[in-house]
């Protein structure tokens, strides 16, 4: 077997894959993966309040395919859809704003004469 890059389970401390979302052994969900780190709606890309827009960023897919979900979730079950959404523009906060780095003043140029 090939050399994998590993990583312990931070509850059962068994090796596991670096790139596991589940530890094998336990199965508690690992740090860092969508589900265990916090949600956050977007300020960018956004329709109404960027819940879908936050959920496409946090599980990497496109915000199509999670604004058809909640529109065939609202259609197919009477409007639970609809209650999940709202729900979820109620408790995610927005991403918070990258903080600016102070401007670094250029360098004076001392001319030697």
């Amino acid at each position: 077997m090939p050399d994998v890059p590993t990583k312990r389970c931070p509850y059962c401390a068994e090796e596991i894959r670096a790139e596991a979302v589940k530890c094998r052994y336990c199965g508690s969900l690992v740090e860092g993966s969508p589900l265990t780190s916090p949600w956050y709606r977007s300020r960018t890309g956004r329709k109404i309040a960027g819940v879908c827009a936050g959920l496409a960023d946090e599980f990497g897919i496109s915000v199509t395919v999670i604004r058809l979900a909640f529109v065939l979730g609202t259609l197919v079950s009477g409007g639970v859809g609809l209650v999940v959404y709202v729900a979820l523009w109620l408790i995610m906060p927005y991403r918070p704003a990258p903080t600016a780095l102070p401007a670094v003043p250029e360098a004076r140029r001392v001319e030697h004469g």
